[in-house]
């Protein structure tokens, strides 16, 4: 029987990078959202989310499971993370880690435990750990790259890991015995083998299986593009997951079927007890498959699934060159495939259609669309370590590219001055490359910031996550000559312009709209018929995007009854499509009081408060918006001083309340008698700055200042009482230049206007 769908787990809301499965009822994972979650099993195709571990600060990327003892009944979960911290945790208290393990200097990216509760740990640091009773009991080094895999042949007492120099090692009490050869490119993730040895597979997309002794038994050849993951059955089935968007499932060699996913990649697969197998997606999706009848997903499910794969976009670095011109129109289908799961490209149009043939149902299914691979998501290897972009930056005839490594959390201006710093290249050049990186890197606008929100509970999207695109190539800021000039620096205040909150995922929201509308059936709250057609027709309107503001009374009614009626974890959701609205829709804005009633509701809800201020940005946008924001401005600035915020370790949050007084202080500029509003904001603005760390946030609110600060002269006057500069000095201009490069501008510009 072929591995059908049986469930599909909803609730992070970045990449999920590993998963294991301890039991058939228990399933755990990570992601790049900070949070490792568990899952249980409701019925034969259905598992709810248990509980969310929130101890991390950065992404989670690895995770093993400790089996259960007296000591432990329920077991333990181990988790590591960019964070460089390993967190052990009991499945059923989420409230703290039972340990936190520290000693590692960078990503704790690969985990193995053993049921006697030994774990190892590798990392971008270029080493390895191994712990007993929670402490390091042998830090193993010789690698020159970053460890991505780790394992144990525990009977033989031998710990093997893979690095991205190409290289496995096998170790015994701490020292390595054995290096091994045979894959060309990073080696990525590690699988035992029961009865053969251990299994391994990387960049080069190979798949290789080893023997105890680490002798090569079998090379299993099928994956397009990076291999990120691999997982056995106890019948000596292996599973490999990676960029090609497949799972693929090899027996005795040979692969017997292609699991194809709707995602650019697939991180992570593991087995259950049971011999299903899980997957976990770059969409944030975790996805269990079945060949046992009683387990497979409903019919409308598995339609919808292969309805989802075959609208998914394939980058065409993963398929090789095509010549459009010389593919074969729909007809080439009436030919049945040369073997099973071969994939034939169709021209449908301007359109290149990938179609995978089936031996089963001797027929073709479409599998997705080929796109120009620009603009993917795949990450990218510079010594070892994954970035989502590596730069060729052009330093002049004859001399090689340099690379410019880049992730798309960091400021670009750190980014740019680190480059400048390691090779020694002239300081004028700083804003050049910073503006080059901005400009071709993912989600680096000044609107938006590229982290997952773990608060939301979300199913696919965080709320006013950015889009993907970008335009990658190579650079040259110095063209053929050495420039004689430094280059004018603009002025950063007064700063006129709004940056509202546009960018949306409409499908992904409408889809947890339904889903958390048929959790309510039983409730009386849930939306009917009639409110779902509507519910479609706002989201068809929000996607047109309409220059001009339209009248939509029947939408903000809609939205207004999940507000009032919907619980309030539930409502995050209906929140995103508001903000949305305000943009494109007068009703909002006509609607009295709207703004306080909002922030009154979310005021002890994280996500809630973040999206009502990005809510508030987006009333400053249009014209009938920004009157009710400034009749509302008291009050909503009021909120905006709460605890909740500036206590708060979530930067989305602080970010789009920055925003908001940004959003203000842009309007305050046009008016310059409305003196008493300016001289209350200037000391709130500055008791926020003298706390307040991020670089981001922190350039926000001095805009708001020096707007402030600009137009108003009793601001100007208050600045001096409130110990504005007294407090820039400290805040801003007294870090280290790593620190400040995007704030330290702005501040020296206010501290001159003072």
């Amino acid at each position: 029987m072929t591995w059908q769908l049986s469930a599909i787990l909803a609730g992070h809301t970045g990449d999920v990078k590993a998963v294991c499965a301890p039991t058939d009822d228990l399933i755990v994972t990570v992601s790049r959202d900070k949070s490792v979650r568990t899952w249980k099993r409701r019925s034969n195709n259905t598992f709810v989310e248990d509980k969310i571990f929130l101890g991390h600060t950065n992404y989670v990327n690895s995770v093993a499971f400790i089996a259960a003892s007296e000591t432990n009944p329920h077991g333990l979960i181990v988790s590591g993370g960019s964070d460089k911290m390993i967190n052990v945790w009991s499945p059923e208290d989420a409230s703290a880690p039972v340990y936190t393990l520290a000693g590692h200097t960078d990503n704790v990216c690969s985990l193995f435990a053993d049921a006697d509760g030994h774990i190892v740990s590798g990392s971008w640091d270029k080493t390895a750990k191994i712990w007993r009773d929670w402490q390091v009991a042998h830090t193993l080094e010789g690698h020159t790259q970053a460890i991505w895999g780790v394992t144990e042949l525990v009977e033989h007492n031998i710990v093997v890991t893979a690095s991205a120099d190409k290289t496995i090692a096998m170790w015994k009490d701490g020292k390595k015995t054995k290096t091994i050869t045979g894959h060309e490119d990073c080696v990525r993730a590690l699988g035992l083998l029961p009865g053969t040895g251990f299994v391994s597979c990387g960049n080069d997309g190979a798949v290789i299986v080893w023997n105890y002794e680490g002798n090569p038994v079998q090379a299993l050849d099928g994956h397009t593009s990076f291999v990120y993951s691999v997982a056995t059955l106890p019948t000596g089935e292996i599973f490999s997951s990676g960029e090609d968007r497949t799972v693929r499932c090899w027996e005795n060699g040979v692969c017997t079927q292609a699991i194809v996913h709707p995602c650019v990649s697939v991180w992570c697969v593991a087995s259950l007890p049971n011999g299903d197998i899980v997957s976990g997606g770059s969409d944030g999706f975790v996805r269990v498959f079945t060949r046992n009848n009683e387990r497979v997903a409903d019919a409308e499910t598995l339609k919808a699934y292969d309805e989802e794969n075959a609208a998914t976009s394939i980058p065409s670095n993963q398929v090789g060159d095509i010549k459009k011109d010389d593919l074969p129109g729909p007809e080439g289908l009436e030919q049945p495939g040369r073997k099973d799961q071969d994939v034939k490209m169709i021209r449908v149009g301007n359109v290149v259609e990938a179609h995978m043939w089936s031996n089963a149902e001797q027929s073709w299914s479409k599998i997705g669309e080929v796109v120009d691979a620009v603009g993917q998501n795949r990450k990218q290897l510079f010594n070892g370590i994954e970035y989502d972009h590596v730069f060729d930056i052009d330093v002049g005839e004859g001399v090689p590219a340099l690379k410019l490594p880049f992730n798309v959390t960091e400021n670009p201006y750190t980014a740019a001055q680190a480059f400048l710093d390691k090779h020694d290249l002239p300081q004028v050049y700083l804003d050049q490359v910073a503006d080059f990186i901005t400009k071709n890197a993912r989600a680096v606008s000044q609107g938006s910031i590229a982290t997952g929100d773990p608060f939301t509970g979300g199913s696919r999207y965080t709320p006013g996550q950015t889009s993907n695109n970008s335009s990658l190539g190579s650079y040259n800021p110095w063209g053929n000559d050495t420039p004689k000039t430094v280059p004018t620096v603009p002025r950063l205040i007064p700063h006129f312009t709004n940056v509202p909150f546009k960018d949306a995922n409409l499908t992904a929201i409408h889809k947890k709209i339904l889903q958390l509308n048929g959790d309510l059936a039983i409730s009386g709250v849930a939306l009917e018929e009639a409110e779902l057609a509507q519910l479609d027709t706002l989201i068809k309107f929000l996607g047109s995007a309409p220059k001009q503001p339209v009248h939509q009374p029947n939408a903000l009614s809609l939205l207004l009854k999940i507000l009032n009626s919907w619980p309030e974890a539930s409502r995050f959701p209906a929140l995103d499509l508001l903000r949305l609205l305000a943009l494109y829709s007068t009703s909002t804005a006509e609607t009295p009081d709207l703004l306080k009633t909002l922030l009154t509701a979310s005021r002890t809800h994280e996500v809630s408060l973040m999206l009502v201020a990005r809510l508030v940005v987006n009333f400053c946008e249009t014209e009938l918006g920004r009157e009710a924001a400034l009749k509302d401005m008291e009050a909503v600035l009021e909120y905006m001083e709460d605890d909740i915020v500036w206590q708060s370790s979530n930067k989305n949050l602080k970010l789009a309340v920055a925003t908001v007084y940004m959003s203000y202080s842009t309007l305050l500029l046009k008016r310059p008698d409305d003196d008493a509003q300016a001289i209350q904001y200037v000391g709130v603005l500055t008791k926020i700055l003298e706390k307040e760390r991020d670089q981001q946030v922190q350039y926000r609110l001095l805009v708001a200042l020096g707007n402030l600060i600009f137009a108003h002269e009793s601001a100007k006057e208050s600045a001096a009482i409130f110990g504005v500069k007294q407090v820039i000095q400290s805040a801003v201009l007294s870090r280290p230049t790593s620190e400040n490069i995007t704030t330290a501008p702005i501040a020296n510009e206010i501290m001159k206007m003072l």
